[in-house]
């Protein structure tokens, strides 16, 4: 259950519940990612409706490599199975609760690793231990 005072949301994806969470630091790798500030990217861009956006923020919320584009082209196929509607509220309550969080709550440091991309070395074993 996603807990909305730790800036969480949840999607239903198939039979399994998805907890979507965005801390400071994966706020700030996808800015540099982006080569924008969120909140102009949140603004200008998120309104055109793009599928590969939502799907950039739904890996960023997930721990998934946002940087990565056949993992966003697979988060793709995952929110278009959960319901583009759905998905798209999910986001948007995870960035709602996020970024104007409930007064006296604390800031969100998030994990080591949540939303972080991956490294080549991480990526290499990774696909190493796939192809065995």
């Amino acid at each position: 259950m996603a807990r909305k005072i730790s800036g969480e949301s949840s999607l239903k994806v198939g039979a399994r519940t998805v907890r979507l969470r965005l801390d400071i630091g994966t706020m700030i790798d996808l800015e540099d990612h982006l080569g924008v500030g969120l909140v102009p990217f949140l603004a200008e861009r998120l309104p055109e409706g793009r599928l590969g956006d939502m799907a950039m923020l739904y890996l960023a919320m997930t721990g998934g490599d946002f940087t990565d584009q056949a993992a966003v082209k697979k988060a793709a196929e995952v929110l278009v199975k959960a319901g583009l509607t759905q998905a798209a509220e999910a986001i948007a309550a995870c960035l709602e609760a996020t970024l104007n969080p409930p007064a006296g709550t604390k800031a969100l440091t998030g994990g080591a690793t949540a939303g972080k991309p991956k490294a080549p070395a991480v990526k290499a074993a990774a696909a190493k231990k796939t192809a065995a």
